[in-house]
């Protein structure tokens, strides 16, 4: 059923009148819009908050692959956005009008709007312009309706850029490879010749494989990263500079111990060879080869080999 019928199957029959005093003291009853979320039985005290009177249809799947997808979505982006001055809405009512210009309310997964703090409860077209982009996670209940009835009636409200991603079976399993679907001012938008669908309102593009979404700087091609990759990321590079930091000091280590080493034979070697010359000098004198050996410290063999 399309979302304006069934939206209207709420429409109220009667109006709750409202006193107001004017400047003349003059009381006048005037009637407040009843908003068409609101169920025929609520006849008095009706509340005009959108997220009033919900539904079980109109409860969003807030656990599970669904949330986690949305959640995962939203903590990728909300960085580079941030920076545009853009944020994401997450499951919050889009109120717009009917063909009959009664207010009717609906809730898209993901409404792009510039930054605000705090987040506001409701995206009122009477009041703001058409968000630039729409973006859905397909559930089994709602597939048919993410995938068909959807994009032409978010262009009827001013859309230019609605996204499905096609992530969740009947099974209520993550599908394998999950698909994207874009629309472009109600043209269908295929991917360019790397996979990547480009979302120019947010300076980001969109690319799958097989089940994990990936999403990149459209300028740079830089992938961004959610905080657990980021600080999975972020450990390999310490990993690196400590393995890097181990091995400078193991090549440090090695060439003080031959520095050591070099001066302890070049050491040696002087003192072997001043013997060396005592020793010939002595011989030369006529001295005793035992008595040279005794006086000088030399072996028998280091003696051999002076001559």
């Amino acid at each position: 059923m399309p979302a304006d019928a069934l939206l209207r199957t709420y429409q109220a029959k009667t109006t709750v009148p409202m006193s107001i005093r004017l400047k003349t003291n003059t009381i006048r009853a005037v009637k407040v819009e009843r908003p068409g979320w609101i169920p025929p039985h609520i006849t008095n005290n009706w509340d005009t908050d959108p997220f009033a009177y919900q539904t079980e249809e109109e409860l969003m799947p807030a656990s599970g692959l669904h949330g986690q997808l949305l959640t995962y979505v939203t903590e990728v982006v909300r960085a580079p956005l941030e920076k545009q001055g853009l944020m994401l809405l997450v499951d919050t009512f889009l109120l717009y009008r009917d063909k009959n210009q009664q207010k009717q309310r609906v809730a898209p997964d993901l409404l792009l709007m510039p930054h605000q703090f705090p987040a506001p409860s409701a995206y009122d077209l009477d009041i703001l312009p058409p968000p630039r982009c729409l973006v859905e996670i397909t559930s089994p209940k709602s597939h048919f309706k993410d995938l068909k009835a959807n994009m032409p009636f978010y262009v009827s409200l001013g859309v230019e850029t609605y996204l499905v991603i096609d992530a969740i079976t009947p099974k209520k399993t993550l599908r394998d490879p999950i698909e994207l679907h874009l629309w472009r001012k109600g043209q269908e938008v295929p991917p360019d010749s790397a996979g990547y669908f480009l979302l120019p309102e947010m300076k980001i593009k969109i690319a799958i494989q097989q089940q994990r979404l990936i999403f990149a700087d459209a300028l740079t091609g830089k992938v961004l990263r959610d905080s657990g990759q980021l600080s999975e990321a972020l450990e390999k590079v310490q990993q690196r500079a400590n393995a890097e930091t181990q091995r400078a000091n193991a090549e440090a280590q090695r060439a003080n111990t031959a520095y050591e080493d070099g001066e302890q034979n070049g050491e040696q070697k002087g003192r072997l060879a001043e013997k060396q010359e005592i020793a010939r000098n002595l011989l030369a004198k006529g001295l005793d080869t035992t008595l040279v050996i005794q006086t000088t410290g030399l072996t028998k063999d280091e003696l051999v080999a002076l001559h």
